[in-house]
């Protein structure tokens, strides 16, 4: 059974190792699609450069800026 991304996010920022592989594994087909695009010779590159971005989006992700239910839900109020 796959985790939650959310779930993951926070095993990665507690420094889990299994929390790090397991997101770079839930993106693996969206890289493998983006490496399609690119010559065979580039592949192992882009996908290590992929793999840095991931990597860095995760460090750089602010846990406490997800918004909770109800404030998810006010916040859907405004948009409809």
């Amino acid at each position: 059974m796959e985790k939650r991304l959310y779930t993951l996010l926070q095993q990665a920022k507690q420094e889990e190792k299994e929390g790090l592989g397991a997101i770079i594994h839930q993106f693996e087909k969206k890289i493998e699609a983006e490496l399609r695009q690119t010559s065979p010779q580039n592949r192992d590159d882009l996908r290590q450069e992929l793999v840095l971005k991931v990597l860095e989006a995760v460090e750089k992700y602010n846990m406490e800026d997800v918004p909770n239910f109800e404030q998810f839900i006010e916040d859907q109020k405004g948009k409809g």
